[in-house]
C-alpha cells in the first residue's frame, strides 16, 4: 500500500511539473569587436580584431521567431547584443537562466558572433586547443574566451535540473582555408587566443547524455569557416541563420529536428556555401521538434504582437524573420468574428512592420495583442544571383591562356582537373576580377608575373590536382550582362558581391583545347556532388564572333534558368499549416520489404514505392479534399510528373479518401526502380484546392520555358516558378494550397 501511495504522489508531482513548464531563452549577438578609438590593447588575448555585420540581426530574428511561432513569453527571453555581451555578462546571464530553470522547462541558448580556439597544453585533444566563443570585450587585458569546456559544464547543469536544452551557434568552431577557386566572404572567425588555458578537465559532452534532453545546431564543422551573407531582403545575416530561418518558414512547428536540419542543409548548399552544418543529439531528440516542445501543443501559425501605434499605423513585433511581407493580412478575433483586420504596408526590419486597419477600430487593439496572419504573400526576390568578375581581357588573350591550359594538361606533370564535382584540386589558378590568384592547399600564393606553362607548373606540386580557370573576356561579359537585363527575365539578377551570389561564370577548355564557359557554384566542393544544386554545369565552346557569343550567352542563360527553377522550388515557403491544412506526408519505402527508408537515400537499381500517409492524430473529421500532384526536379532542372499519370485526369487524385466512412491513412501513389544519374532527387507534393487541367504538360518539362501561359491564375504563376517571365510564386492568396518536399540522394 505504501508503494502505491509513493507512486500516486510521484505522478501528482510529475503532473505539476508538466503544468508549470516554462519556455526560457538567452540570445547573444555580437557585431562589434573593435576596441573604442584610442583604447590601449597591449596584453589582451589577441591583437587583431574584426567587426561582423549580421550577428545582431540573427539574434533579433531568432527573438522574433521564438515569440511569434513558438509562443515564448517576451519576459522569458533575455538578449545580449554588442558591447553588452561581454564575458562577465554572458556568464552571468547563463547562470541566471540556469537558476530560474526548473525540471521540464524548454530552454534555448542562441549565439551569433566570432568563434575561435584557445591553446590548452593540458588538453587530451591532438591539436591541444579548445574551441571557444568570443565575447565583445576580448580586446581588454585579461579577458578570456568562453571555452567549450566551460560551456559544457553550464549546459550539463541545465540537464541536471531536468530541463530540455537547445543550443544554436552561428560561429566558426576554428576556421581553416579551403581549396579551389574561392570568393571573398565575411567569416565569423577570429585569430586564436594567445594564452594557455591549462585545463585538464574533460566534462561530459551534453549530447551524449542518456536523458536525450540536449540538442546542438552549429553553423560549421570545426575545420570550417562560418560565413555571412545578405538575405533576399538585403539584410546581413549568418549564412547558417538565413537557412535556419527559411527552413522554419517552410516547416511546421511540429517538424522533427532531422527533417528541419535536412531543409537547413539543402538551403545552405543551394545558397552556394561550402560550410557543413553540425547536428548533435540523441536519436530520440532528433525525432522531436526543434525546441523539444510536444508535437501538436502549438498552433502552426504566426502570431504577431502589436508593439505600438503611430499616425494611422499599427506597429507589429514581426518582420522578415517570420516571413511577413507587404500585403499580408492579420486579424484579431472575437469568437468566430473578425474584430479588427490589418494589412501590412511596410516591413521595416527583421522584427518590425507597420500595418493599417482595414476593418474595425484601433480602440480594439492594445500593445501585446496577438494577431493571426490569415493570407499568404510571396517574396518577390530573385531566384538566382550570379556574380560576374569584371574583366578587361580580349578574346585573343583568352585564346592564349587556353593554349597554356592545354599545355599544362598535356604535360603530365600534374593531375589536370576541370570537373570540380569529382575532385578538389590541390592547386587552383583563377582570376578574381582584378588579378590572378593561386590557392594551394588553402593557402594563397602570388601568381607568376608571366602566365606561361613553365612558370605556372613551378607553383604546382608534382602529380597533385591542378585546376586552371579561364577568366571572362570583355565581349562575353558585356553580352551576358545584357542578356540578363532583359524585361523577360524576372528570376535572375547580377550581383557585385561574390559573397551573396550562388553561381558565377567559369572558363575552361574543351577536348580540343578551345575556350569554353559554364556556370559553377561560388564555393565548389566535390563532397557536394550529390546535392540538389550542381557544382558545375556543362561548359559551352566560345569564339570571338558576335554570332558565337550570342549563341554562348543563350546556352548559359538556359542553364541559369534551370538553376533558378531548382532553387526557386527549394526555397519556396508555402502557406503555414492551419486547421484546414493537408494532414498527410510522403513516405519512401523499400518495395520488396515494405520497410520505410528513413535515411532519405536509395541506390541505382533499388525498387522503391512512395506512399501518402496520414499524419499522427488525423481522423475522419478531416473532410477538406485537395488535388494532389507529385513531381520530381533533378539537379539539371528537369521536371517530371510522378503522380497521377499524365492521362489519368483529375479524378482519383483527390485526398483524403474514405472507405466505409473511415479515413484511408495509407495510399501507395507510385513505385519504380532507381535509375541514373546519381545525385539528389527533389520530390514535391502540391496539394491544391484547384485542379490543374494540363498537369501532364506542366509537370513534364525538359527545359525551363514550357510551363505555358499562367495568365492571372495564382496557381499558374506558382507553376511558372523559375521559367522565363516567371516569378518567385504568385503574389497573394488565401492559404488554399500546400507544398510537401522530400529530398532523396541516389548513389551507385
Amino acid at each position: 500500500m505504501l508503494r502505491s501511495l509513493f507512486l500516486i504522489s510521484g505522478l501528482f508531482f510529475l503532473s505539476l511539473a508538466a503544468a508549470a513548464q516554462e519556455k526560457r531563452g538567452l540570445i547573444i549577438g555580437i557585431d562589434k569587436y573593435l576596441p573604442p578609438p584610442g583604447a590601449k590593447i597591449a596584453g589582451t588575448a589577441r591583437s587583431l580584431f574584426r567587426n561582423l555585420d549580421g550577428c545582431v540581426n540573427d539574434g533579433r530574428a531568432m527573438h522574433s521567431v521564438l515569440l511569434s511561432r513558438f509562443a515564448f513569453p517576451a519576459s522569458g527571453v533575455d538578449t545580449l547584443f554588442n558591447e553588452k555581451a561581454n564575458r562577465a555578462a554572458i556568464l552571468q546571464k547563463m547562470n541566471s537562466l540556469l537558476e530560474k530553470t526548473q525540471a521540464g522547462d524548454i530552454v534555448l541558448i542562441f549565439y551569433a558572433g566570432h568563434g575561435s580556439q584557445v591553446p590548452n597544453s593540458l588538453s587530451s585533444e591532438v591539436d591541444k586547443k579548445d574551441e571557444s566563443i568570443v565575447p565583445a570585450d576580448t580586446w581588454k587585458p585579461g579577458v578570456e574566451d568562453i571555452r567549450d569546456k566551460e560551456l559544457s559544464k553550464i549546459f550539463n547543469a541545465f540537464l541536471d535540473k531536468g530541463a530540455k536544452l537547445t543550443v544554436i551557434m552561428d560561429c566558426c568552431h576554428s576556421g581553416s582555408n579551403t581549396r579551389g577557386p574561392q570568393s571573398s566572404s565575411q567569416y565569423r572567425f577570429i585569430a586564436d587566443a594567445n594564452y594557455d588555458a591549462k585545463d585538464a578537465s574533460q566534462p561530459r559532452a551534453p549530447e551524449t547524455r542518456p536523458e536525450g534532453n540536449f540538442l546542438v545546431l552549429a553553423a560549421a564543422q570545426d575545420n570550417e569557416y562560418a560565413q555571412e551573407q545578405r538575405d533576399e531582403n538585403n539584410i546581413a545575416h549568418g549564412a547558417f541563420t538565413i537557412a535556419l530561418l527559411q527552413a522554419l518558414e517552410q516547416q511546421s512547428v511540429n517538424a522533427s529536428v532531422q527533417n528541419l536540419f535536412n531543409s537547413i542543409r539543402a538551403i545552405l548548399k543551394s545558397n552556394g556555401k561550402k560550410q557543413e552544418p553540425v547536428l548533435g543529439g540523441s536519436s530520440q531528440r532528433l525525432s522531436q521538434t526543434l525546441l523539444g516542445i510536444e508535437k501538436g501543443s502549438l498552433p502552426d501559425k504566426s502570431l504577431v504582437a502589436v508593439s505600438g501605434f503611430g499616425f494611422r499605423e499599427v506597429y507589429l513585433q514581426g518582420g522578415f524573420a517570420i516571413g511577413l511581407y507587404k500585403e499580408n493580412e492579420l486579424v484579431k478575433m472575437k469568437g468566430a468574428d473578425t474584430l479588427v483586420k490589418l494589412v501590412v504596408d511596410t516591413v521595416y526590419s527583421v522584427n518590425r512592420s507597420g500595418a493599417r486597419i482595414v476593418k474595425g477600430n484601433s480602440k480594439e487593439l492594445k500593445a501585446g495583442d496577438l494577431l493571426e496572419v490569415t493570407n499568404w504573400v510571396s517574396s518577390q526576390a530573385p531566384l538566382l544571383k550570379i556574380y560576374l568578375p569584371k574583366t578587361t581581357l580580349a578574346f585573343a588573350e583568352i585564346q592564349r591562356l587556353a593554349a597554356v591550359n592545354k599545355e599544362i594538361r598535356q604535360s603530365g606533370k600534374v593531375k589536370w582537373i576541370n570537373e570540380l564535382e569529382k575532385e578538389d584540386p590541390f592547386t587552383s589558378l583563377f582570376y578574381d576580377g582584378q588579378k590572378f590568384r593561386i590557392n594551394m592547399d588553402g593557402k594563397e600564393l602570388p601568381a607568376p608575373a608571366s602566365l606561361n606553362a613553365a612558370a605556372i607548373l613551378k607553383t604546382a606540386r608534382a602529380d597533385s590536382g591542378f585546376y586552371f580557370e579561364l577568366p571572362l573576356f570583355t565581349s562575353l561579359y558585356t553580352a551576358f550582362k545584357s542578356r540578363l537585363n532583359t524585361p523577360a527575365n524576372k528570376s535572375i539578377v547580377l550581383t557585385d558581391s561574390p559573397a551573396d551570389a550562388q553561381y558565377t561564370l567559369y572558363g575552361t577548355i574543351d577536348e580540343e583545347g578551345n575556350p569554353a564557359y559554364g556556370l559553377r557554384r561560388m564555393q565548389p566542393s566535390s563532397r557536394d556532388s550529390l546535392e540538389s544544386m550542381p557544382v558545375q554545369t556543362k561548359s559551352f565552346p566560345a569564339a570571338g564572333s558576335p554570332e558565337s557569343i550570342d549563341e554562348l550567352c543563350s546556352s548559359l542563360y538556359d542553364y541559369a534558368m534551370r538553376l533558378a527553377k531548382i532553387r526557386g522550388w527549394l526555397h519556396l515557403s508555402g502557406p503555414e499549416d492551419s486547421e484546414n491544412s493537408f494532414p498527410f506526408h510522403l513516405e519512401l519505402r523499400d518495395k520488396t520489404s515494405g520497410e520505410s527508408i528513413t535515411t532519405n537515400e536509395y541506390r541505382v537499381g533499388h525498387k522503391v514505392a512512395f506512399h501518402l500517409v496520414a499524419n499522427p492524430g488525423t481522423s475522419s473529421a478531416h473532410k477538406t479534399k485537395r488535388y494532389v500532384y507529385v513531381f520530381l526536379i533533378d539537379k539539371s532542372g528537369n521536371m517530371a510528373l510522378a503522380y497521377p499519370d499524365a492521362d489519368a485526369g483529375n479524378v482519383a487524385n483527390q485526398f483524403p479518401k474514405f472507405q466505409d466512412y473511415a479515413l484511408v491513412k495509407d495510399v501507395m501513389l507510385f513505385e519504380g526502380t532507381v535509375s541514373e544519374p546519381v545525385g539528389t532527387d527533389n520530390y514535391f507534393l502540391l496539394a491544391s484546392d484547384e485542379p490543374i487541367p494540363n498537369f501532364g504538360m506542366v509537370f513534364n518539362q525538359e527545359g525551363v520555358r514550357g510551363a505555358g501561359d499562367s495568365g492571372d491564375n495564382p496557381l499558374g504563376n506558382l507553376l511558372n516558378l523559375g521559367n522565363e517571365g516567371g516569378t518567385r510564386g504568385f503574389t497573394k492568396s488565401v492559404a488554399n494550397w500546400g507544398l510537401i518536399k522530400m529530398s532523396v540522394k541516389s548513389r551507385y
